[in-house]
C-alpha cells in the first residue's frame, strides 16, 4: 500500500469521525468523535508533512480535551 493511499484512507476515516460526531445529539459523544477525527487528521498531517493541518487539528483536539476534562471534573465534584 502506497503512502498516498494510506493518507487518503486516514483522511476519509477522519472525515467520517468528524461528520458522525456532528450528527450526535449527546454533547459528550460529539466531543469524543470530533476528537478522534482531529487525531486522525493529525496523523494524516504527519504522514504528509502538512504543518498547518497538524497545528489546526492539535489546537482543536486540545480544546476538545479541555472540554471533556472540564465536564468530567464537574460531574465528579457535583457527586461529592
Amino acid at each position: 500500500m502506497t503512502l498516498v493511499l494510506l493518507t487518503e484512507i486516514i483522511g476519509w476515516i477522519a472525515t467520517v469521525f468528524r461528520s458522525v460526531g456532528m450528527l450526535c445529539k449527546s454533547a459528550n459523544m460529539v466531543k469524543y468523535l470530533v476528537s478522534l477525527g482531529n487525531l486522525f487528521w493529525m496523523i494524516n498531517g504527519i504522514l504528509t508533512n502538512n504543518i498547518p493541518l497538524i497545528t489546526s487539528n492539535a489546537i482543536c483536539l486540545a480544546i476538545m480535551l479541555i472540554e471533556i476534562f472540564k465536564t468530567k471534573l464537574t460531574k465528579k465534584t457535583s457527586i461529592d
